[in-house]
């Protein structure tokens, strides 16, 4: 019977071991799990970090001196350039036929289409980039450049409207001239043949 005794408590020991280990191998498991699980996050923190230095990045290129520069002089001489070239292929239109409509209207048409394509290409540019996206520097240039290029052809316009504005009130005042010199004529031509009789 101690045999048995013996044997019993044995084997009382061996499931109670297997029990420990059985609960240790599920611990593990279960740390393992956790393990993975912070693993997992402090990956996805080290992506966070990076995209987050990298639009630290970003903005500070975005904002430097050299960018800004870069921007405006660019898109500023592009608007530039565009505006002489195109205004230079107007009045050599308008000189080689100058009887036309087109000839009669250079100096609007050195200012309308400007205005008119640049606002166009501005609003477009704007109304096209994606919310919360920081833009190229391809289409800050292109913005700047439509911005400056539709304020040039504003400028010309508005100069073209005044200076013929102006021209008319000249052209009334000649006519208003030139109406009481006719008047005073026609009476000196009547005192004339008032006094031929």
């Amino acid at each position: 019977m101690a045999k048995k005794d013996a044997l019993a408590d044995i084997k009382q020991k061996i499931e109670a071991a297997q029990a420990t280990q059985d609960t240790l191998t599920a611990g593990l498991e279960k740390d393992k799990a956790v393990m993975n699980a912070m693993v997992k996050t402090m990956a996805e923190e080290n992506k966070v970090e990076q995209r987050q230095s990298k639009l630290a990045t970003l903005i500070q290129d975005k904002t430097s001196k050299t960018h800004k520069v870069t921007v405006d002089f660019g898109g500023g001489a592009i608007a530039q350039v565009s505006t002489e070239l195109i205004n230079w292929g107007v009045r050599a239109l308008g000189s080689w036929s100058p009887d036309s409509w087109f000839g009669g209207n250079v100096d609007f048409m050195q200012g309308l289409p400007h205005f008119v394509f640049g606002l166009g290409i501005y609003i477009a540019e704007v109304a096209s980039r994606k919310q919360g996206v920081l833009p190229s520097t391809t289409r800050e240039v292109i913005s700047e450049a439509a911005k400056l290029f539709s304020q040039l052809g504003f400028s010309n316009l508005t100069r073209a409207l005044r200076v013929r504005w102006g021209d008319a009130k000249d052209k009334d005042a000649t006519m208003e001239a030139l109406a009481a010199e006719k008047a005073d004529l026609e009476k000196k031509l009547r005192a004339l043949q008032a006094q031929a009789k």
